[in-house]
C-alpha cells in the first residue's frame, strides 16, 4: 500500500464520520480521533510501512472509535474522562516504541540466524501426534458434556473451568499432548516461513492445527493464527488490498463460525451486536471500571497485572493475598450489551491507576518497537515471535493477553529461541 492510499483512506474515513447524518460527536472524542489520526499518519511517514507497532496502535484505535461513533450500537456513550486514558496510553505507548528503533545497545548474540535449528526434524512428528491426541481428547471431553454438540460441551466445560466446576480429568497422555501443542503456532510459522520444505507432512500438520483451534472453540486461537499470517504478509510486503479483504472475510468468517457452533440450540444470530459486543462492548466496560472505580484493590499493588506471579511468591513464604477476582470478572458488566473483558488497559489501571496506564504504555511500546526493530534488521526470530503475538498487539482493545497469559507469553519466547539457538549452541 502507497503511502498516498494510505493517507488518502484515512481522510475519507473522518469525513464520512463527520459528515454523517445523525452524529454527534463529543469534542473531547473528535480531538482524541484526530490526533491518533495524526499520530498514524506521522508514523506511516517515518518508517514508511503499516507494520510498525506504533502506527498499528495508534491507527487500530483511531478505527475502533470511528465506528464507536459513526455504528448504531446502542452501547452507552463514552466519557471524556475514558478518551483522557485513551490518550495517554497511545502517547505513551507511540512514542516509547518509536524511541526504541533509534536507541543503538550492544549485540552479545548473533541473532541472524536464517533457519531454525535440525531439531525440528524430530519435533516436527512429536507436534503431529500430539495435535491428534489433543483433537481425540477435546472429542471426548466435548462429548462428556454435551453428546449432541460437542462444540457446546466444550464450551461449558471452560466455564465451569473458569468456576472451578470442571469435574472432567484429561488422562495423563491428553494432558502432555495439550501441553506440547501450546507453541503449535510458533511451529507452524516456523515451517512455513522460515523452512526452505514444504512437504506432505507440513499440510497434515497445518491442517490439524486449524482443526485444533476450531475444536477448542477459541476465537482468540484462531485470531492468533491468521492475525501471525498478517503480520508476516506485511512484513514481506505482499499485503494488498484484495489480500486483506480475504484475511479479514477469513477472521471475520471464522470467528463467526465458532461462535455458532458452540451456540445453544434456537440461538438467533444478531450480526450488529456479535460485532458490537466483541469490538466495541469492552470500550464503555472499561470506561464503567473508570468511573467506579474505588483507590486500590489491596495492599499488593498488581494483582491483577502480576497474578501470574502471586503463587510463585507464596510459595517462596511471602504473605501476598491476592483476591482472584475482585471484580467479578466472570460475571458481567451490562453496556447495556453483557461483556466481562475491558481492554488492555484495566488491569493496569485497577493495580496501579494512571500511572499503571503511563508506566505499562512505555513498557509495551519498548518491547513492540524492539521486536520490531529486530523483525526489520532480519532477525528471523523476530519475526516469529512478533507474528506469534500479533493478535495481543491488534486486540488490546478487548483484553490484555500479554500479561494475563504471562507465563504462555514466556515460554512461547524461550520456544521460539530455542528453535533457531540450540543446534547453532551445540555446532559451537
Amino acid at each position: 500500500m502507497s503511502c498516498n492510499i494510505v493517507l488518502w483512506n484515512l481522510i475519507w474515513l473522518v469525513l464520512f464520520a463527520l459528515f454523517k447524518e445523525n452524529v454527534v460527536i463529543s469534542s473531547m472524542s473528535f480531538i482524541v480521533i484526530i490526533i491518533l489520526l495524526l499520530l498514524a499518519c506521522a508514523s506511516y511517514g517515518i518508517f514508511k510501512t503499516i507494520s510498525h507497532p506504533a502506527f498499528i496502535t495508534s491507527f487500530l484505535w483511531f478505527c475502533i472509535l470511528l465506528i464507536y461513533q459513526t455504528v448504531d450500537h446502542g452501547l452507552y456513550d463514552l466519557s471524556d474522562k475514558f478518551y483522557g486514558v485513551l490518550l495517554l496510553w497511545n502517547i505513551g505507548f507511540y512514542f516509547s516504541s518509536l524511541a526504541i528503533c533509534y536507541v543503538r545497545f550492544p549485540i552479545f548474540v548473533n541473532w541472524n540466524y536464517d533457519k531454525y535449528n535440525s531439531g525440528m526434524k524430530v519435533l516436527l512428528p512429536i507436534f503431529i501426534i500430539s495435535l491428534i491426541i489433543a483433537i481425540y481428547g477435546l472429542y471426548i471431553k466435548g462429548n462428556y458434556y454435551n453428546s449432541d454438540n460437542i462444540f457446546r460441551g466444550i464450551r461449558e466445560s471452560s466455564v465451569l473451568a473458569m468456576e472451578g466446576e470442571d469435574d472432567f480429568q484429561y488422562p495423563i497422555y491428553v494432558t502432555s499432548a495439550m501441553a506440547v501443542v501450546g507453541q503449535s503456532v510458533a511451529v507452524l510459522i516456523s515451517l512455513l516461513y522460515v523452512g526452505k520444505k514444504k512437504n506432505l507432512f507440513v499440510v497434515i500438520y497445518a491442517c490439524l492445527v486449524l482443526l485444533f483451534f476450531v475444536m477448542r472453540s477459541n476465537k482468540y486461537a484462531m485470531a492468533q493464527l491468521l492475525l501471525a499470517f498478517l503480520a508476516i504478509s506485511s512484513y514481506n510486503n505482499t499485503i494488498s488490498k484484495k489480500k486483506f479483504f480475504i484475511y479479514l472475510v477469513c477472521f471475520l468468517g471464522l470467528m463467526l463460525t465458532v461462535h455458532l457452533l458452540r451456540a445453544g440450540d434456537g440461538y438467533e444470530f444478531d450480526f450488529v451486536k456479535f460485532i458490537s459486543v466483541y469490538f466495541l462492548a469492552p470500550l464503555p466496560a472499561f470506561d464503567s471500571v473508570l468511573n467506579t472505580h474505588i483507590d486500590y484493590i489491596s495492599d499488593f499493588h498488581g494483582e491483577y497485572t502480576l497474578r501470574f506471579i502471586i503463587p510463585f511468591l507464596q510459595t517462596l513464604g511471602f504473605s501476598v493475598e491476592g483476591n482472584p477476582d475482585p471484580f467479578n470478572l466472570h460475571n458481567w458488566t451490562y453496556t447495556p450489551l453483557p461483556v466481562n473483558v475491558y481492554t488492555i488497559m484495566f488491569s493496569y489501571y485497577v493495580d496501579w491507576g494512571y500511572w499503571g496506564i503511563i508506566i505499562f504504555s512505555i513498557l509495551l511500546g519498548t518491547f513492540w518497537g524492539g521486536i520490531w526493530k529486530g523483525v526489520k534488521k532480519g532477525y528471523k526470530v523476530a519475526l516469529i515471535i512478533y507474528s506469534c503475538f500479533f493478535y495481543m498487539l491488534i486486540f488490546q482493545f478487548f483484553a490484555d493477553f500479554f500479561f494475563q497469559y504471562f507465563w504462555v507469553t514466556f515460554q512461547t519466547i524461550i520456544f521460539t529461541l530455542f528453535l533457531f539457538f540450540c543446534n547453532h549452541a551445540y555446532k559451537k
